[in-house]
Formats: structure tokens, C-alpha cells, sequence
């Protein structure tokens, strides 16, 4: 009863830990950007709390006489700094700004100011969760000859805790219960935990009847004194000081390959998603699910067979001749038929995440209880300080594996490129395990030969290193591919039809037929009609240009333009004639950042700010529909300044199309609705009401600019473009409540 008692209270803090991993994320993006700059700083700060509180709490728990106490002290402290970091994240934005002028501007000192920022406020409760494993360890692990299969079996539960936390969070406590909301119930579950484990100390102090919960490491080490094939005065065969140290070292390295690898699989599959705010949980939770599905096969074998180093060496050859074989499976994806799923989008999501994701992951858990068991050499004596180290090291590896692979190894090498180069790491930490074990047994060391024939040979086949998801099929029209830190970017040309389209991470973006470029002329004339004589503007998602480039027909001083895409820009030189080669105009300043990261950072002043980002329902876009992002952009807009935003009508309920509008009328009370045709619609607002008069005497004087008149028409067919009045929109979408940072969530429609 007691041992499942721990395994549940290790359950939920997983489940805690992940929820508070996926809404700090969340709510770190809205201080810090969307960029992957951004989330690796604040995932980086995750992970170094953890690898810091496991490394010195498995230095002095061993020693620690009532474990569990300990363990329901962290759990209420983690509760505790869980709730007030959410409210730290929020009043983060001030200090953020203030510093961020401060900095010697650049984006490597952004990167850095944003780290800090984040350790400062994550690290203390992830100090605490990272200190969780080795005392559970020790309360849990106590007998000798069981250390491999009851780590393995803590990590399993509190694995599969934070998948199912990970995948909750994403999909249904955010949208439900808001962003806020969704820590308070992470931190209720730890107060739970953490009064359940005050409960077990009792009864088990009341049990033994003293105030010792498990023996002490001087009573361990009187039990095992007595010499068996478990004892530690009896050497395990093949694990000799040498080989620890090794088995450390290339737990580590794996710790790097894994992350690595999380990365390199996420934007390749994210290039079949939809995605939407869930679909990185999704994801997460299927990687989680496999490393938990491992961990309770290798739980199960190490119970019925002693861990080696050859286990340990066969993993790693396995997993790194898998992560090749997976390739192969991706480049297969396109030709999938999702028509049969797509109705079913988050299925389907699962569905393509699990066949790709769960074979390699399940091997990777496979190495938790191996490594424990190997590692502890099943003392429980001093299990604390060895599963402590060896989970630091492990995670000090993954947080260079997030650095060194996101910002190095893909913009050098590529996705394909990049996910061989880890699975030759793998290889060879797989041949030297063996190499290590062949000392003992020399037949050992021939069977990484095999393997590594069938991993060159399996790698001169490997598909092409192009992902364009759903779009493979139209390779032979690619004129530009681009796989950076942040994005895979793709244009297709179809010279007989005169088109061209953008892909962003599998995503169209900026296809050039007759309706969408009436949209992007119309977001970039109909600012400067209604605010003549503007002398800046600022274009928050700048995309292949189109739009800021007919915006600068208009001889506007000063323009910045932003967007997270270095290579969407570098793009954009393919579209010079529907750009008008704006990027040769000296009026024009490029900006690679998050568009409320630049909101946040900027004190000018601008007379037209424009929106063109994507999809409400993107997960790169959704805080760009927020009363707070309106509040951002009515600060840096000018007493007559004009504010246009772009509105999907496609793929959002009507409910949230609705309200998104609505949120911009709280802000903007001067708000008309207006429409090109086709699913194309847009927010504008004016610094006063816009009446028929005003808006007649201002497209008169468009009449006067040819360029205009080629891209829109007359004065009469852009007036054709308005669709509602402010009254009009008043009524449309009626009282209710708007889109805030805590509430926002928009599924997609299909």
C-alpha cells in the first residue's frame, strides 16, 4: 500500500510539473516572443533548475533520516513559487522593456537578458522539481537487487504524469479553465501530493514506531553488508570505475542526441500539423508517452535479467539505426492519406506523432532503468546521490542538445543532415559501450559491425533532406528552400499560371492569385488613403513583402517591418515584382523578432501600424488577437495614427471570430469591418469615426495615385470593400466578454 501510495504521489507531481512546463512557455511568449530564441531561453531555465536540483539534493539526501517530510516540503514549495511565478512572469513586461534598452542591442545580448530573466523567476520551483527524483529514490528504492527496476518504475509513473499533463494542459485546462487557472491546478495537485506524503510519514512513523521513514544510509549500509551477487563489495561483472564513469558520460551525451532530436522531429512533423495551439503538447505528450512505454519495458527486463553494458551499448546502436529508419518515414507522410483523418484533426495529429515519434522514444526509455541499475550497481545505500548525478548530468546534456542543435547544427546542416549527425553519436556510444564490455567478452565486440553496415548503407538511402508537407508532390516547382533556426521556408512557382506561393513550416502563406493579392494591396494602401501625410509606419509580419512594399508606394519616410523569419525575408527577393522591390527602398527597416516582442521593446510613435500575421488558431499567432496585444499596439500608435489588422474568416467558430472583434472594439471604439472577398477580412481603425464623408473626401485623393488605381480600382470599388460601420460592427458583435493573454485559445476549424 505505502509503494503505491509514493508511485501515485510521483504520478501527479509529473503531471504537476509538465502543466506548469506548458503554461510557463505560454506565458513567458507574451513577455518574451514567440521565437524559439525566446522559448529556448525559458526551457533552458526549466531544465537548469531541474539538473541543479537534482545534482545537490542527491548529495545530501542519503544521509536525510525522514526523506518523505522532505519530500512534502518541496512539493508545497513548488505549489507555492508555481502561483507566484505566474503573477512574476506578468510584471515582467515592464522590467523586460526597461533593460531591453539597456542591453547592447543585438540578439545574442536579447537572448541573454531573456535567460536570466527566466532563471531568476524559474528556476526556484525548478530547483525543487528537479530535486524530487533522487529523494523519491531513496524513500522508494530501498532494498538491494531492486534499485534498476524501482527507479525505472518511479520514472514510468511520473513519466506518464507528465504526458497526460502535457497533453491536458495543451488541449483542454488552458482553453477551459484559462492560462492562470491551469497553474493554480498544478499547484493544487502538489499541495495534494505534499499532504498525502505528510500522511504516509505518519502512519509509517506509527508502523515502525519510530521517526524513520527508511533506514539510514549508517542502517543501509549494516544491511548490506552481508555479501550476495547484489552487494556492493562484490563487483557487478563488466562495470568497472571505467565503465561508470562511461555510462555517466554517455548518459549525458544521450541527454544532448535527445533533445536534439526532439527538435529536428518536431519541425519536420509540424510541417503535417495544423499548427494550432495544441499541437506541440500533442507532440510532447506522444515523446513523453514513448519514454514512459520504454521505461516500463526496461523496468521489466531488468527484473528478470541483470543490466550490462552491452544492454546499455545495444540500445544505443538501436536507437541510433531507428532514428534513420524514421526518415524514411517522414518523407512517407505526404503521401498518407489524411483526407480519411482530416475531419478528425487532433486524431490525426496523434496519429502521425505516434509513428513517428513513439518506436524511437520507447528505446530512449529503455535506458533510464538500465542506466539506474548500472549506475547504482543496485545500491540503495547511496541511491540518492547517484540517481541525483547521473539525472543532472543527463539534463545538462538535453540543455545543450536544445542550444547547440536549434541555433547551430539545423541552420548548418539541415533537418536531415541534422538527425543523421545524431544518430552517428548514438552509433558510436553504442560501439563503445561494447568495446568497453568485449574487455570481459571478446565475442562482444564484432556485433557493432553489423549494425554499422546496416546504418551507411540505410544512410545512402535516406530520402532527400525537402519537407513540404502535403505540398511534396509539386517539388519540381520549388525555386526556394531554407531550413533556418526558427522556420522551413519553401516557395513554389507556377511560371504557366503566373503564381507563386510561401511556405512557412508547411503552411501557405503568401500565394499570389487574384484574391489574395487584392488583400495584401488593400492592407497596404488603405492606411496611408486614410492617414495622408503619415511619416512612419511599422508592418508587424513583413512575409514575402507584398503588402509593405505597396504600403511604401506611398513615400513614407520610415518603415519597420518585423517578422520572425529571417529566411521568409530572404524570400521575398523572389517576389519583386509583387513587392515592388521593397527590399531596395533605403525608407525601409527590417526587423527579425516577435511583433510583440518589438511592441514591448519600442517607445516610438508610429502614424499607421498593420497586422498581417497568420492565423488566429496558429500557435505563433494567437497572441496577436489579445485585448492586451491592442492595448501594445494603442501605445505606440499616434493621436491620428491608423491601425489595420487582417482577419481570417476561415477555420475560426464564429463564436471566436466574433469575439476577436469585439476585443479590438473594447480597445478601439473608431472600428470598421472591411473585406476583399474570398475568406479576407479586416479590422481598421481611424482616431475618429469613419463616416461616409470622411471616407469619400479620402478615397478621392487615392485617385490621384496611379498605383493605386491599377492595384484597387476606382475610389468607388474600394469603398465596395467596406462592409460594416462602427455602428454597424457595434451591434454585430454585441456584449460579451473579450480575448485576453489568459483566455485566449482558438480551435481550428476545418
Amino acid at each position: 500500500m505505502r509503494r503505491a501510495c509514493l508511485l501515485f504521489f510521483f504520478f501527479l507531481s509529473g503531471m504537476s510539473g509538465l502543466i506548469y512546463q506548458i503554461a510557463w512557455v505560454r506565458q513567458a511568449s507574451l513577455t518574451f516572443g514567440v521565437s524559439v530564441y525566446a522559448y529556448s531561453a525559458v526551457l533552458s531555465a526549466y531544465m537548469i533548475g531541474l539538473a541543479l536540483g537534482s545534482y545537490v539534493m542527491g548529495r545530501r539526501i542519503d544521509a536525510n533520516a525522514r526523506p518523505l517530510r522532505t519530500y512534502a516540503i518541496l512539493e508545497v514549495g513548488i505549489a507555492l513559487l508555481a502561483v507566484i511565478s505566474t503573477y512574476l512572469l506578468t510584471s515582467l513586461n515592464g522590467l523586460y522593456a526597461t533593460f531591453s534598452h539597456a542591453v547592447e542591442s543585438g540578439l545574442g545580448s536579447l537572448t541573454m537578458l531573456r535567460l536570466t530573466l527566466s532563471i531568476v523567476v524559474l528556476t526556484p520551483a525548478t530547483f525543487m522539481i528537479g530535486a524530487t527524483l533522487p529523494i523519491m529514490s531513496r524513500v522508494y528504492a530501498t532494498q538491494s537487487g531492486r534499485v534498476g527496476r524501482d527507479v525505472g518504475r518511479l520514472y514510468l509513473f511520473n513519466t506518464i504524469g507528465g504526458a497526460l499533463g502535457c497533453l491536458f494542459a495543451g488541449i483542454y485546462f488552458i482553453r477551459l479553465l484559462g492560462l492562470r487557472e491551469t497553474i493554480f491546478l498544478g499547484a493544487t495537485l502538489n499541495l495534494f501530493v505534499a499532504l498525502g506524503a505528510l500522511l504516509l510519514a505518519r502512519l509509517t512513523m506509527r508502523r515502525l514506531g519510530d521517526e524513520q521513514l527508511v533506514p539510514s544510509a549508517e542502517a543501509a549500509d549494516e544491511a548490506n553488508s552481508i555479501p550476495d551477487r547484489h552487494s556492493p563489495d562484490m563487483e557487478v561483472p563488466g562495470i568497472g570505475r571505467t565503465a561508470l564513469s562511461y555510462v555517466a558520460a554517455a548518459y549525458a551525451v544521450s541527454g544532448f542526441v535527445a533533445l536534439g532530436y526532439e527538435l529536428v522531429w518536431a519541425r519536420i512533423l509540424y510541417i503535417h500539423t495544423a499548427h494550432a495551439v495544441y499541437s506541440f503538447s500533442l507532440m510532447l505528450a506522444v515523446y513523453l508517452f514513448g519514454l514512459a512505454a520504454g521505461s516500463a519495458m526496461g523496468t521489466w527486463w531488468i527484473r528478470r535479467h541483470r543490466a550490462t553494458l552491452m544492454q546499455f551499448g545495444v540500445l544505443q546502436l538501436s536507437i541510433g539505426l531507428l532514428a534513420i529508419l524514421i526518415l524514411f518515414v517522414f518523407a512517407w507522410l505526404p503521401t498518407l492519406q489524411a483526407d480519411l483523418l482530416a475531419e478528425y484533426t487532433v486524431r490525426y495529429e496523434l496519429f502521425i506523432a505516434f509513428i513517428t515519434l513513439f518506436p524511437p522514444t520507447l528505446l530512449m526509455g529503455m535506458l533510464f532503468p538500465v542506466v539506474s541499475s548500472l549506475y547504482t550497481r543496485e545500491r540503495p545505500v547511496d541511491v540518492g546521490l547517484r540517481i541525483g548525478r547521473v539525472n543532472a548530468l543527463n539534463t545538462l546534456g538535453a540543455i545543450l542538445g536544445s542550444l547547440g542543435v536549434g541555433f547551430v547544427l539545423i541552420p548548418l546542416l539541415g533537418l536531415r543532415n541534422t538527425s543523421i549527425s545524431l544518430s552517428a553519436v548514438n552509433l558510436a556510444l553504442g560501439v563503445g559501450a561494447l568495446w568497453l564490455a568485449a574487455r570481459r567478452k571478446p565475442r562482444l565486440r564484432w556485433i557493432p559491425l553489423p549494425v554499422a553496415g546496416v546504418a551507411v548503407a540505410v544512410m545512402f538511402a535516406v530520402p532527400p533532406g525537402v519537407y513540404l508537407g502535403s505540398y511534396a508532390a509539386a517539388a519540381d516547382n520549388l525555386i526556394f528552400y531554407k531550413e533556418g533556426v526558427e522556420t522551413t521556408v519553401a516557395v513554389l512557382e507556377m511560371p504557366e499560371d503566373n503564381f507563386k506561393i510561401s511556405f512557412v513550416n508547411g503552411r501557405d502563406e503568401v500565394p499570389t492569385d487574384a484574391t489574395s493579392m487584392s488583400a495584401f494591396r488593400l492592407l497596404g494602401h488603405l492606411p496611408p488613403i486614410l492617414r495622408p501625410g503619415a511619416q512612419n509606419a511599422l508592418v508587424l509580419s513583413f512575409g514575402n513583402g507584398i503588402a509593405t512594399g505597396t504600403l511604401n508606394t506611398h513615400g513614407i519616410p520610415v518603415i519597420d517591418a518585423v517578422d520572425l523569419s529571417r529566411e521568409m525575408i530572404e524570400a521575398a527577393q523572389l517576389y519583386g515584382e509583387e513587392n515592388y522591390d521593397v527590399l531596395s527602398s533605403d525608407r525601409l527597416r527590417l526587423h527579425v523578432e516577435d511583433a510583440r516582442n518589438f511592441l514591448l521593446q519600442s517607445d516610438e510613435q508610429y502614424d499607421i501600424i498593420t497586422t498581417d500575421a497568420t492565423h488566429p488558431a496558429n500557435a505563433s499567432s494567437w497572441a496577436l488577437f489579445t485585448e492586451e496585444f491592442y492595448e501594445l499596439v494603442r501605445n505606440r500608435l499616434s493621436e491620428d495614427g491608423v491601425f489595420m489588422q487582417w482577419l481570417p474568416i476561415h477555420g475560426l467558430e464564429d463564436s471566436d471570430y466574433r469575439t476577436i472583434i469585439r476585443t479590438v472594439w473594447h480597445v478601439f471604439p473608431n472600428t470598421t469591418l472591411w473585406s476583399t472577398g474570398g475568406t479576407h477580412s479586416y479590422v481598421v481603425v481611424t482616431p475618429e469615426p469613419l463616416t461616409p464623408q470622411s471616407l469619400s473626401v479620402a478615397l478621392a485623393r487615392s485617385s490621384d495615385n496611379p498605383i493605386v488605381t491599377r492595384d484597387l480600382g476606382s475610389p468607388m470599388d474600394i469603398a465596395g470593400y467596406l462592409a460594416m460601420s462602427d455602428r454597424m460592427l457595434a451591434r454585430y458583435v454585441g456584449f460579451g466578454p473579450a480575448v485576453t493573454d489568459n483566455n485566449a485559445y482558438f480551435m481550428p476549424v476545418r
